[in-house]
């Protein structure tokens, strides 16, 4: 992957720009200089609101039940409304499920929607059109994979439209890619159709367990193969040329062996930015947070991942994505919870993203950053009406709740509204595609703009309308 067409001239620190290039080469152009230019021609006429600089998601992979979570429905038959009872949020008439409390605490700082809807139950076609505000642009009967078709991740589309100083990723992942069982990628994480260069910086997590509870840890650790150094090796000596190439070579060469499209040269050099600069490496580094800090966010993945979200976001990230991803400390290893829907949204699911989603919200309120920070907590999909002989609800696309915070939403509301079994929109459906307007429209984006892929064909950035009463 490392590869650009230069001379051998040298660079002011000796370094030629031949071996700079050596260092992490990213292939073949992804868009022309005419499709550049058309792109750049074709920012919409619809003038976006712009009050968010950031955006932070919190994806719950695999499809939180909206009626045990942000939409319950006490009145409906038991089969229907769970076990699960409501309880009183600190806004008057608005009610979450019980096992929500510290969110119950802040319901003024975030919107519901209640009647988000799409038209699949698959979870990677779903999380496309979640995570793009678009459709999969192939029909799709089973789980699929990502492909170069694909819709842009939001975090890809602001890296094509607005990146960030050279030693700032524009967005970031974590705490792992979400992956099908035969370890394919699914569809919408990525650069898509604008290119691989334009795919989010991904982290990993590691961490030790607590000996006097296995299912917390001692510490957690997040590192990304891109940006990790060689043991011994310092930036310092990463700046020796010599040194610079050694290290890079091995972390290109692997790269390679992953890429399946080419990148734009400039990416290349960004890497190399990214890997020399302290200022990035420190925004990593959760060592440097109180203890008492990473307690309220919850020693656990979910809430290690947010609080790194906000030490992202604070260094100046635009767009960092939380993907909830199992730890090995539940059975359940998702939101898909086709079986034993109850104890595992108790047990495992709902107090660890209580705790963390909460802390988030206050730590950032506190900070002064909410107020230019949009936060969207959202899943591929429902969950379905009817609880199966397994105990646990299946996959559905017609209705589920999303929450919005931050970033110019007005909290403390409910928009939309389900009918008497959460099954459908009963008031103000909303689209992925008017939430990816509302985004993209509040980062500062017109949601009407042209985007143009890599063989220079224009495509709608979006297909919605912005969500007004929410702001």
């Amino acid at each position: 992957m490392f590869s650009i067409k230069s001379s051998g001239v040298p660079l002011c620190d000796g370094i030629s720009r031949r071996e700079l290039i050596r260092i992490g080469g990213l292939g073949t152009m992804g868009l022309m200089l005419p499709d550049l230019l058309r792109a750049q021609e074709n920012h919409g006429r619809i003038k976006p609101i712009g009050t968010a600089k950031r955006c932070i998601i919190l994806f719950m992979s695999g499809g939180p039940p909206q009626m045990d979570t942000f939409d319950p429905k006490p009145e409906a038959p038991v089969e229907v409304r769970g076990l699960f009872k409501p309880i009183r949020t600190n806004v008057s008439g608005i009610e979450i499920a019980e096992h929500f409390p510290l969110l119950a605490r802040q319901a003024h700082q975030y919107a519901i929607l209640r009647s988000v809807t799409h038209d699949s139950n698959i979870h990677t076609v779903g999380a496309h059109h979640m995570l793009t505000g678009n459709p999969v642009p192939k029909v799709a009967i089973g789980e699929i994979s990502a492909s170069p078709t694909d819709f842009p991740h939001y975090g890809s589309v602001l890296a094509h439209l607005r990146p960030t100083k050279a030693y700032l990723p524009t967005a970031v992942t974590l705490p792992q890619k979400n992956t099908n069982t035969d370890g394919t990628i699914w569809p919408g994480q990525g650069g898509g159709f604008l290119g691989a260069q334009y795919d989010p910086l991904y982290v990993t997590a590691e961490y030790k367990r607590l000996q006097s509870d296995p299912k917390f840890y001692e510490n957690c650790k997040f590192h990304t193969p891109a940006l990790t150094l060689p043991e011994g090796v310092s930036q310092e000596r990463l700046k020796d040329r010599r040194a610079l190439l050694e290290t890079i070579e091995r972390q290109a060469r692997r790269a390679e062996q992953e890429a399946k499209i080419g990148v734009l040269d400039k990416y290349r050099e960004k890497a190399f930015n990214l890997l020399s600069s302290s200022e990035t490496l420190r925004a990593f580094q959760l060592d440097a947070e109180p203890e008492r800090l990473k307690d309220r966010y919850g020693r656990h993945l979910f809430g290690q991942s947010c609080l790194l979200a906000r030490r992202l976001s604070e260094a100046g990230v635009p767009l960092v994505t939380v993907f909830w991803h199992p730890d090995g400390t539940s059975a359940s290893p998702s939101w898909d919870t086709h079986e034993n829907n109850y104890y595992h949204l108790k047990t495992h699911l709902m107090s660890p993203c209580d705790r963390g989603f909460s802390a988030l919200l206050e730590d950032l309120e506190q900070r002064g950053m909410l107020k230019d920070t949009l936060v969207v907590w959202m899943g591929e999909f429902g969950r379905s009406v009817q609880v199966n002989p397994q105990g646990g609800r299946d996959h559905w696309g017609a209705c589920q709740s999303v929450v919005m915070a931050g970033g110019g939403i007005r909290g403390g509301q409910v928009y939309g509204k389900s009918d008497k079994t959460s099954a459908y929109p009963a008031e103000n459906p909303v689209s992925p595609g008017d939430i990816g307007a509302t985004v993209y429209s509040l980062l500062g984006i017109s949601p009407d703009a042209e985007i143009v892929d890599q063989t220079g064909r224009p495509h709608p950035l979006v297909r919605g309308e912005v969500l007004h009463p929410l702001l």
